[in-house]
């Protein structure tokens, strides 16, 4: 893979941020603020990582240039903000048969253009799948990822995420595409069912699909990633143009996802939402028609409201992703940015009462 001058510069001027593991690192390009991943491959994994470097798919983490560093050759892709919907289900949600298809859907899309290059991933799990902040669904590692091989009767190692890891990735046979159909499988039933398909399997036409995917003997699994991805088109309802995702939904279908409470799409959540939203609403309107006329005490009520009702709501739910818009807390951890949050939430309350003490002096009596 020839380099260019400029990707030799952006490599040596990298800085590190973040080291999330002995291998990989999260770093920035100063000059332009620009955040990427960096990780140490083995000379053996070159091959493929320089095909799917040559892949450009809205589904996929981009591979920006690998380049030789002393003995080790590191890999440099771009970074996604977003949620990792490891993160996302480790809280308890589960989304509608639809919603879960349409995840699933695109990284079928993603999958496609791999398994077009002859690579099967091999560890397809919500760890390595990142809902961005607009909405796409990417997968975002290929660490155990690797060639098909025609005349091989089985992996040379066994590897793969217990729960996703399809048979054959225990040295039964070589894995090929339907591997990854397989690990398809048990996702689309993580998200419908929140559990394994061998603790409980999703009904309707989305659970035809599930045990379709997850058989144990791969030739009964769909042949390819594009037969899956027509079945789902026939059974369920999906947008199948990645852009779809982001322009087809209008700006109230967008809002819907990120209102606490009522985005779970859970009747229990739903309920006590509105009934909280109602109240605020209220307390919004009966502060505003009480009070003394003048400025100043429109401006103090008003920041009353927000910091003791909308800012907290913000923080304490990470309404529109706003824990991964803070630049400097890109690289922390999900607990990090929960904690930090959660305190600036709980100052945000006590700046709130102080100045309800003010306000509560201009009601008009």
């Amino acid at each position: 893979m020839q380099l260019t001058p400029s990707q030799i510069f952006i490599f040596q001027n990298l800085k590190i941020l973040t080291r999330f593991s002995d291998t990989v690192d999260l770093c920035i390009y100063e000059p332009k603020k620009k955040l990427y991943i960096t990780k140490s491959i083995l000379p053996e994994d070159l091959s493929y990582y320089e095909i799917i470097a040559g892949i450009d798919h809205p589904n996929l983490a981009k591979i920006d240039f690998i380049i030789p560093n002393g003995n080790e050759i590191r890999v440099v892709r771009e970074y996604i903000s977003g949620d990792c919907l490891s993160d996302i289900i480790g809280g308890g949600k589960t989304y509608p048969e639809r919603e879960a298809a349409q995840i699933v859907y695109e990284i079928c899309c993603g999958l496609s253009a791999l398994h077009e290059k002859k690579i099967v991933h091999r560890d397809i799990n919500p760890n390595n799948i990142i809902i961005t902040t607009d909405g796409r669904v990417r997968i975002i590692d290929y660490g155990i990822a690797r060639l098909y091989k025609k005349n091989q009767s089985k992996d040379t190692i066994n590897v793969g995420t217990p729960g996703y890891a399809a048979p054959e990735q225990y040295g039964f046979s070589q894995s090929d595409s339907r591997a990854d159909i397989y690990a398809i499988g048990v996702m689309l039933n993580v998200l419908i069912c929140g559990k394994y398909p061998g603790e409980q399997t999703a009904g309707g036409n989305a659970g035809k699909i599930i045990r379709k995917c997850i058989q144990m003997d791969a030739r009964n699994r769909y042949s390819n990633i594009l037969e899956l991805m027509r079945d789902i088109e026939k059974n369920i309802a999906v947008r199948t143009k990645p852009e779809e995702d982001i322009l087809s939904d209008s700006v109230i279908d967008r809002i819907m996802r990120n209102i606490p409470g009522i985005r779970t799409g859970k009747l229990y959540f739903i309920i006590p939402s509105l009934i909280w939203y109602a109240l605020v609403i209220f307390i919004i309107v009966r502060t505003y028609t009480i009070l003394k006329p003048g400025f100043v005490n429109y401006a103090a009520n008003a920041l009353m409201l927000f910091c003791t009702f909308i800012f907290p709501t913000l923080c304490f739910h990470n309404v529109f992703d706003i824990w991964n818009r803070l630049p400097l807390l890109r690289g922390t951890s999900k607990k990090g940015q929960r904690a930090f949050f959660y305190a600036v939430g709980v100052l945000s309350v006590i700046v709130g009462l102080l100045f309800m003490g003010y306000v509560g002096n201009q009601f008009n009596n």
